[in-house]
């Protein structure tokens, strides 16, 4: 009889809630407010969530939770929210966190579990959660780095958008740029490590 495969989670296959998709979306700003979050597999949606923002000075603040997972089980909580002191310049006077439901830890991405609910990374299961450069061998570090930078490159350049201003190079441009000579400075030492 075959065994099954023991390959640990990793966090890139998971349903994720994210608090920085969160405030570039404009919805961590004081109120409450309504929203539907959507994930999709290669253009196939595969679940979506309704999402509820309380975020009133002086009353708690928290994230309300209104979902399905795996077809059956309905769930519908709160994830409450913390703000912490920001000692970033430019930043606001605070940073939110969510607290895990499960563990109680700060977090600012909280992974969906096999029982459906949406908790610290830490506090994921029986086996622990990965990210997919924990798992590489350690013989190909550094090439999901260079394929990386090449997938930025063709989300970044889109029609349109400039190159340069004024001779120079734009913020984005020359960020890319400097992504692209970083890896083309490792890319020998990545090759002689394959070839052995």
């Amino acid at each position: 009889m075959p065994r099954y495969p023991s390959f640990p989670s990793t966090a890139n296959q998971l349903k994720r809630l994210e608090l920085s998709y969160l405030l570039r979306s404009g919805l961590l700003r004081p109120g409450v407010r309504s929203t539907t979050l959507s994930w999709g597999n290669h253009g196939h949606p595969t679940g979506s969530i309704s999402l509820q923002i309380h975020l009133l000075p002086g009353h708690e603040t928290y994230l309300r939770l209104h979902y399905t997972a795996n077809s059956k089980t309905k769930h519908d909580y709160r994830i409450e929210l913390e703000a912490a002191a920001s000692n970033l310049p430019g930043a606001s006077a605070h940073r939110y966190y969510m607290i895990c439901p499960v563990s109680g830890r700060r977090a600012t991405v909280l992974f969906m579990r096999y029982d459906g609910l949406f908790v610290h990374r830490l506090a994921y299961g029986p086996q622990r959660l990965y990210y997919d450069s924990q798992l590489e061998p350690k013989r190909f570090r550094g090439l999901t780095k260079l394929f990386s930078v090449d997938r930025q490159c063709d989300k970044a350049y889109r029609p349109g958008r400039k190159l340069f201003y004024q001779g120079k190079p734009t913020r984005w441009h020359a960020a890319l740029l400097k992504q692209e000579q970083q890896v083309a400075a490792a890319a020998p030492g990545l090759l002689q490590r394959l070839q052995r």
